[in-house]
């Protein structure tokens, strides 16, 4: 159990980085972030299609089966995360649905680099809603998938190894 648990933190051997999944998954929120700023929503359909790519690409590509597990466990904290921010008003349920998405495809690759996703993406959508708040002089709802792409890509950039 104790060698599992090591291997799902510190990545096993055989361990395979899903780069073409992680660059669609990068590409399909930046789509999504543009769509998010034009209409104020996220379709249920993108996000599903980008899901379903992300799982049809990573299980193409021959991840481990550890690496489903913290993919997994990445997505379910960020689901259960967002559901709270989302439960309390602070955004929608695209955002909510749409969460699981990033932090899955990059816990393939490590599920310590799905949780720092979250907080990246919790921090700049604050900050944005901080500095807009200000020019502003009135609180305005901001979207949060453009946070969130840019968290993604933040991510893939901090951490080059993996990606």
């Amino acid at each position: 159990m104790t060698d599992f648990l090591l291997g799902l933190m510190m990545g096993s051997p055989e361990n395979v980085v899903p780069t073409t999944t992680i660059s669609v998954v990068i590409v399909g929120m930046l789509v999504l972030a543009a769509l998010d700023v034009w209409r104020r929503e996220v379709e249920d359909y993108a996000t599903a299609a980008l899901f379903g790519i992300a799982v049809v690409g990573a299980g193409l590509e021959g991840v481990h089966p550890q690496q489903w597990v913290g993919a997994l466990l990445a997505a379910g904290i960020a689901f259960t995360v967002y559901l709270g921010l989302g439960r309390r008003g602070i955004m929608g349920g695209g955002d909510v649905k749409l969460s699981i998405v990033p932090a899955f495809v990059l816990g393939l690759s490590n599920p310590i680099i799905g949780l720092w996703w979250i907080a990246c993406a919790i921090v700049l959508h604050q900050t944005f809603f901080a500095v807009n708040t200000r020019l502003r002089k009135a609180p305005l709802a901001l979207p949060h998938v453009p946070a969130m792409a840019l968290a993604t890509l933040v991510a893939s950039i901090a951490f080059p190894v993996h990606i």
